[in-house]
C-alpha cells in the first residue's frame, strides 16, 4: 500500500479496501499469519471481493486493533 493510501485513510476514508499484504505490512506480521487469522475467524471482518480475493476495510481493521486492546487490558 502506498504511503498516499494510508494518508487518505488517516483523513477519514474508512472505506478504503486494503489487502492481505497491506494489513501483513500494517500489523508487522506475514502474509500467512493475515491468512491463518481470517481461517480461524480471529482476525479482522473481511470482504470476498471474488472465491480467491480478499479485502480488508479500513475501519474493520482499526475497530479490530481496538477490540484487541480492550482484551489485552481487560486480562491486565
Amino acid at each position: 500500500m502506498s504511503s498516499d493510501m494510508l494518508d487518505d485513510a488517516d483523513a477519514g476514508e474508512e472505506d478504503i479496501l486494503l489487502t492481505p499484504d497491506d494489513v501483513a505490512r500494517m500489523m508487522r506480521v506475514s502474509r500467512r499469519t493475515v491468512s491463518t487469522w481470517r481461517y480461524r475467524g480471529k482476525g479482522p471482518r473481511y470482504v470476498h471481493v471474488t472465491h480467491n480475493c480478499v479485502r480488508y476495510r479500513m475501519s474493520e481493521v482499526r475497530k479490530w486493533l481496538s477490540d484487541m486492546e480492550k482484551q489485552e487490558s481487560e486480562v491486565a
